[in-house]
């Protein structure tokens, strides 16, 4: 075995030891509520909201001037293949 292996063997017989000691260990439901509101009511929380909803917005604006370009595009070749 060769160093690189004896650390990760080692690390994994860690990791399964703390799993095994912390499965007894979750928090109660009047904790998880309470920091579900704070989360919510958070000012990261309504940044990262308003950002996602600009990119959207800005992705479909972006999505929907492509199309009308493309569009344009082929109307202007069929009126040019007409208009020969």
């Amino acid at each position: 075995m060769t160093a690189t292996e004896d650390i990760d063997l080692d690390l994994n017989r860690f990791e399964q030891r703390l799993a095994m000691q912390l499965e007894n260990y979750a928090p109660d439901s009047h904790f998880v509520q309470d920091l579900k509101a704070r989360l919510v009511t958070s000012k990261v929380f309504n940044r990262r909201r308003e950002i996602g909803a600009i990119v959207v917005a800005s992705l479909s604006l972006i999505f929907v001037a492509t199309l009308a370009f493309y569009f344009g595009m082929l109307l202007h070749r069929a009126k040019k293949k007409i208009s020969r």
